[in-house]
């Protein structure tokens, strides 16, 4: 046995592996170093954040969410966030979504998010975050049961359910579920009231939004998109919040890719010889009033489309509507239509429910 030890063979292979072993230690050694440096100054928390969020991910494009992530509250910031994410799965990149400085996040927000996501994973890209400091933010993404779909697999022809009461719900196709409206009443008029009651105001706003979003969409890709649906209950305040987002083209590139055998074919032509209107923003005030169905038409307004959900609100069958598609955001309740700098390729509404609001007692099975 001694006489193995003290071989040439032996010695060689003994120093190599010495090398090996010593190339090693001073290898996990300078990373040691380097990593400590990278950390210096860094509280605990912050020690922890970058080990756990960052170091995994450093070959993924960081994208930053705004501090206020709310579409009614920050459109401009938000719909510039939308815009970096579809860059990127246009180039097919990893994401990571930064969203540790988040202060404030709504439902409405939350379902664009969980629809981006949706398409990055369905097209096999990865896609991942962190998660708010802020506790009330970071309670209400937990709440919405977003963080546990972070890790899953999707496919575009699927339909989600995310949370209980407070949810998030999309639809593959572009059918109209008057199934799900009914029980999202139902339980929304129990959130408001404490019974089921009927609210036409609300049915009729979720049937004309699943409706439109075949006019909206693009004429080469009907049936293509998904919409989405967020319904956050304050169980506090009694009011059930309601955020629909479809991404089409929007109500204004829309209706100016009409074909020639659509009534609204050149419709704009026609309406700028009856109206003068300086903006999309004033276009959409025309929209919502029937100006343009009775333009297209020489018809009374029958009741359908964004004008019915108009109606809807004032009738008091719904509150605080708000609207924002392509440059527009239109705070109608306060007859407020604003342009905004950053175009929104789709169409979101808000409206809530509250005590406040007409309904009809009496529960609606159909």
């Amino acid at each position: 046995m001694k006489k193995l030890y003290t071989t040439e063979k032996y010695k060689k292979t003994n120093k190599r592996h010495a090398k090996r072993s010593l190339k090693q230690k001073l290898a996990h050694k300078e990373y040691r170093r380097q990593k400590n440096i990278s950390e210096i100054g860094l509280s605990q928390i912050e020690r922890e954040h970058k080990r756990k969020f960052e170091n995994p991910f450093k070959d993924y494009v960081k994208i930053h969410a705004p501090n206020t992530l709310s579409f009614i509250d920050n459109s401009n910031e938000v719909v510039n966030f939308i815009d970096k994410l579809k860059h990127q799965f246009d180039l097919k990149n990893k994401v990571f979504v930064v969203l540790k400085d988040v202060q404030k996040i709504t439902y409405d927000a939350i379902v664009v998010l969980l629809s981006i996501m949706v398409e990055f994973k369905s097209n096999r890209i990865a896609f991942n975050g962190d998660f708010p400091e802020n506790k009330t933010a970071r309670k209400i993404l937990e709440e919405s049961k977003f963080l546990q779909y972070l890790y899953e697999q999707f496919r575009e022809s699927d339909r989600y359910h995310l949370g209980q009461k407070s949810s998030i719900h999309t639809h593959a196709w572009k059918d109209v579920d008057s199934e799900l409206g009914s029980q999202l009443i139902r339980q929304a008029t129990k959130t408001v009231w404490g019974e089921e009651r009927r609210c036409q105001g609300v049915q009729r706003t979720l049937i004309e939004l699943m409706l439109n979003t075949n006019n909206h969409a693009d004429d080469s890709k009907k049936g293509e998109k998904h919409w989405w649906l967020s319904v956050h209950h304050d169980t506090i305040q009694n009011k059930v919040s309601f955020a629909f987002i479809d991404f089409g083209v929007g109500v204004f590139t829309s209706l100016n890719n009409k074909r020639s055998n659509s009534k609204f074919y050149g419709i704009l032509d026609k309406l700028k010889e009856r109206v003068k209107y300086g903006n999309n923003a004033e276009l959409l005030s025309l929209i919502l009033d029937g100006t343009l169905h009775k333009t297209a038409t020489n018809k009374p307004y029958h009741g359908k489309g964004l004008p019915g959900i108009q109606m809807a609100l004032n009738r008091n069958q719904i509150s605080n509507l708000n609207i924002i598609t392509n440059n527009v955001h239109a705070n109608v309740e306060k007859n407020d239509f604003q342009s905004i700098s950053k175009s929104f390729s789709g169409t979101f509404v808000y409206w809530e429910l509250n005590k406040n609001n007409i309904s009809c007692h009496g529960i609606d099975r159909n």
